[in-house]
C-alpha cells in the first residue's frame, strides 16, 4: 500500500441487522479522515451538529469526515472521492441489504484504493431463521461467507444460552470470520479498521453478552507489540501469520524484510486474510513495529518474541 492509498472498509448485512447504526457510530467516533458512500442521506441519523455543510449528493462533517450519494451509482462516486484534498483515510462503502459484500469489496482494489476488510453485520435474534428461509437464505449464508468480520449486533435481545448457541453456529457458517458481538453497533473502531495505538496488555473479565449498550474493547481483548531494527526474513513474515490462531482479531505494522532493501513494508492481517505491501522508502532509522489484537490469551508476548527472533 502506498502512502497515497485509500483503505476501503465494507458493511454489509441482511436488511435490518444494523448496518447503518454501527455506521453512524463510526462517523461519531471516527479519529481519521472517513469517507462514506451511502445508498441514501435519510437512513443515517447525523448529529446535526456535526455537520458542517450539505449539497445534493455529499455531507461534509465537522470532523473531516464527509458521506456521499450512491444514487448516480459507484462510478460517479468514488470520482467524487478522487477529487477530494486532501484524500479520505478511509472509504466506507455500505452495501445494500440483498447485495453481495464480495462483489461491491471489488471495487476496493480499484485504483488508489485498497481493500482493508469486508464487515458482516448479523442480527443475533433472527440471523439462524432467515438464514433457512427459501427465499432470502442463499443470500444470507453469501453474505456470511464473504465476511472478514461478522458483528453479531442485538446480543441484548437474546439470553446467554441462545448468545453461545448463534456464536456457535456462526462459527460454523463463515469460520475464517473474526466474531464481534454487539449492542446498538457499537464496535470499538479499532477491531474493524486496525490498530490505531499499541496499548500494554491488561487482566479483563469475561465476555458478557448483556451491558449498557456499549461494547467495552478493553474486557475482551489483549494487545501485544513488538519491534525490532533487523530485516526480517520473508518467509518468517510468512510462518508468523500462517501461525496465528483464530482468536487473534487484527494484526498489523511496518515491517523490515530483507528482500526489500530500499522500502518499508506495510503488513496487514483481518480474519484469516493478510496482505504485506510495499509502503515508502526505507529512512535510516526505520524499524518493524508490530501490534497484535486477540481475545484474551490469544497469544503472549513469549510467543511472539519466538515467531520474530
Amino acid at each position: 500500500m502506498s502512502e497515497i492509498d485509500t483503505a476501503v472498509t465494507v458493511i454489509g448485512g441482511y436488511l435490518g441487522a444494523g448496518k447503518t447504526t454501527l455506521l453512524n457510530h463510526i462517523l461519531r467516533t471516527a479519529d481519521e479522515r472517513i469517507a462514506v458512500l451511502v445508498n441514501d442521506f435519510g437512513d443515517i441519523n447525523i448529529d446535526e451538529d456535526l455537520i458542517a455543510s450539505q449539497d445534493w449528493d455529499t455531507i461534509s462533517l465537522a470532523n473531516g469526515c464527509i458521506c456521499c450519494s450512491l444514487i448516480d451509482g459507484f462510478s460517479s462516486a468514488l470520482a467524487t472521492i478522487r477529487a477530494l484534498e486532501p484524500q479520505p483515510q478511509r472509504l466506507v462503502i455500505e452495501s445494500s441489504g440483498v447485495a453481495d459484500p464480495a462483489t461491491v469489496a471489488a471495487y476496493g482494489h480499484g485504483p488508489g484504493l485498497t481493500l482493508d476488510a469486508t464487515v458482516v453485520v448479523v442480527d443475533a435474534e433472527t440471523i439462524r431463521t432467515k438464514s433457512r428461509d427459501v427465499y432470502v437464505g442463499d443470500t444470507i449464508i453469501g453474505q456470511l461467507r464473504s465476511g472478514d468480520i461478522v458483528v453479531m449486533n442485538k446480543v441484548d435481545l437474546v439470553d446467554d444460552e441462545d448468545a453461545q448457541a448463534i456464536e456457535e453456529w456462526l462459527r460454523e457458517t463463515c469460520p475464517d470470520a473474526v466474531l464481534i458481538g454487539a449492542t446498538n453497533g457499537v464496535v470499538d473502531p479499532t477491531l474493524l479498521f486496525g490498530v490505531v495505538e499499541a496499548k500494554p496488555p491488561s487482566a479483563g473479565e469475561p465476555h458478557d453478552h448483556k451491558d449498557d449498550g456499549h461494547q467495552h474493547a478493553e474486557s475482551l481483548f489483549d494487545s501485544w507489540s513488538w519491534s525490532g531494527t533487523d530485516p526480517l526474513s520473508r518467509s518468517t513474515v510468512e510462518a508468523l501469520m500462517e501461525s496465528m490462531p483464530a482468536e487473534v482479531v487484527r494484526a498489523k505494522g511496518l515491517v523490515l524484510v530483507d528482500d526489500e532493501p530500499d522500502r518499508i513494508m506495510v503488513l496487514q492481517r483481518v480474519g484469516r486474510r493478510w496482505t504485506l505491501r510495499p509502503f515508502g522508502p526505507r529512512g535510516e532509522d526505520a524499524q518493524t513495529r508490530l501490534v497484535v489484537i486477540g481475545f484474551h490469551g490469544a497469544i503472549s508476548d513469549d510467543w511472539l518474541n519466538g515467531k520474530l527472533a
